[in-house]
């Protein structure tokens, strides 16, 4: 059979350009473009990268340090400052060459068979499309690992020490564990790779040194000196199984039974322990699959969705080549013993994929949103009701609308209104408290998060200045009144 043509006299190569740019283009249509459903961490980017191309300064200098995302968002933010739409097109090219990318490693070190089911069958996942709608760090940390063997590859091809590819693998280790704790993988693998490599022992030994200094250039300062300039807002020691479940739903299902809760992410779960543990030499060959396995490991003290992807691509890359037999065994049975019951198997994953895909667009038409963005929702709400009210009262001198967000970044982007961070526990102190949030006349925040109880206490404790606007199921909407500068608070017992 001629393999270099084939329908319309069209080649495979061409063929699948056209396939992904169909792909890129239904995702598209199927993204949300309101400010809302996007990673905190990608709104801090976000903004300071539309502050650096309107060189406008903002009080997004005072969230902290973002990851590295914001050197990739610097040329969307000149193009298109302030559109959220953009930097998620920008995540959906990057998806894109990722899966290019594993689909070429897997085919050159697998089947590629296996490969292409297993392309596809990730590009089409729920959980990948709700990754790229909130701009999420998965999808960058897939790329970072896809990347990261390309980089080898052409390092080892030209073995020059302090030459492009020596610095571009170096500065992509301090890209990957910028962003997740998952990321730490890549640097960790490529360490343990070196030793095999063309480099001389002393030039070894540079790499390592470099490829040490990109990783503690940003632990030592957390870790040391107490600044929040890393993972500052992930959530620690998430429930694993409900994140996995959304590899099926690509949505949380808080509000579904606790049998649907468990039993998607549970069978995930086993898929990769069991596939770990018959696969480990396997994994364990080349560079992405020693990535992938670390990151496995390491990102489940966070548990999250950005993990989930990389538990996904485990699944689907060296689990579906322990399905298909050997293309040889042919003489021993007809299609259906050898690849029939296999392509059921995807045709029904694929089919439950596409069908949660079209649930989490409707959701999005219908205007579903979780609980912290209905929250920040009623935050843009009266935000704009302030700005329609100063432009009413002409003349007349209003408070600013200051707000004080859990979520800054998030809250910034959906209410154009000035945001900082929540201010720092004065312990057992309402009146310094008081006197910590300064001009600031709104604050937003969840008081069940454990890092949140002392302040709630405290403010709750200044019931005649701190009164709640909003009680709703993702936090509180309080509001500090006019006078609460002006005169001391009266403190209740």
């Amino acid at each position: 059979m001629n393999i270099k043509k084939s329908a319309f006299n069209i080649s495979p190569r061409h063929q699948a350009y056209a396939a992904l740019a169909l792909w890129g283009a239904i995702v598209l249509l199927l993204l949300r473009h309101g400010p809302y459903g996007i990673d905190e961490s990608a709104a801090r980017a976000l903004l300071l990268s539309w502050s650096i191309a309107d060189q406008v300064a903002n009080s997004a200098l005072t969230f902290g340090m973002p990851d590295l995302r914001i050197l990739p968002f610097l040329p969307v933010g000149f193009l298109w400052s302030g559109s959220v739409f953009a930097a998620k097109v920008f995540t959906v090219l990057l998806l894109a060459l990722s899966s290019w990318m594993l689909f070429g490693w897997k085919s050159r070190s697998g089947s590629p068979e296996s490969a292409l089911l297993a392309t596809g069958l990730l590009m089409i996942s729920p959980l990948a499309l709700a990754q790229i709608d909130a701009i999420s760090t998965g999808i960058y940390l897939l790329a970072c690992f896809a990347l990261g063997h390309w980089l080898d590859v052409q390092f080892r091809g030209n073995p020059r020490p302090f030459n492009g590819w020596f610095f571009a693998q170096i500065f992509l280790c301090a890209f990957s564990v910028s962003l997740h704790p998952a990321g730490l993988a890549y640097p960790l693998a490529l360490a343990w790779s070196v030793r095999g490599g063309p480099l001389a022992p002393k030039y070894q030994r540079y790499f390592l040194g470099g490829v040490a200094f990109a990783v503690l250039f940003f632990l030592i300062p957390k870790y040391l000196f107490s600044m929040r300039i890393l993972w500052n807002d992930l959530v620690w020691f998430q429930n694993p199984v409900k994140s996995l479940g959304t590899v099926f739903s690509g949505s949380s299902l808080d509000e579904a039974e606790p049998v649907l809760q468990w039993l998607p992410g549970g069978l995930v779960l086993g898929l990769a322990v069991g596939i770990v543990l018959l696969k480990f030499r396997t994994l364990c060959q080349d560079l992405t699959g020693r990535t992938l396995l670390i990151g496995l490991f390491l990102g489940s003290a966070v548990g999250d969705q950005a993990w989930a992807m990389i538990v996904l691509a485990v699944v689907l890359y060296f689990g579906l080549p322990m399905l298909l037999r050997p293309a040889d065994a042919s003489a021993q049975g007809g299609f259906m013993k050898q690849r029939g019951w296999v392509l059921a198997l995807v045709f029904i994953g694929s089919t439950l994929f596409m069908h949660a895909d079209k649930a989490y667009y409707q959701a999005g038409r219908s205007g579903g949103l979780t609980a912290q963005d209905e929250l920040i929702k009623t935050v843009a709400t009266g935000a704009e009701s302030e700005r329609r009210a100063a432009e009413a009262d002409d003349g007349v001198k209003r408070p600013r609308f200051i707000v004080a967000s859990q979520w800054p970044g998030r809250t910034m982007i959906a209410c154009k209104c000035d945001t900082f961070p929540l201010p720092p526990v004065k312990h057992d102190d309402p009146q310094a408290q008081l006197a910590s949030l300064h001009s600031v006349t709104y604050l937003a925040l969840d008081p069940k998060e454990t890092a949140n109880i002392d302040l709630a206490r405290n403010l709750s404790l200044l019931g005649g200045v701190v009164e709640t606007i909003s009680l709703q199921a993702g936090g509180v909407l309080l509001h500090v009144k006019d006078d609460a500068a002006a005169k001391p608070a009266e403190v209740r017992p």
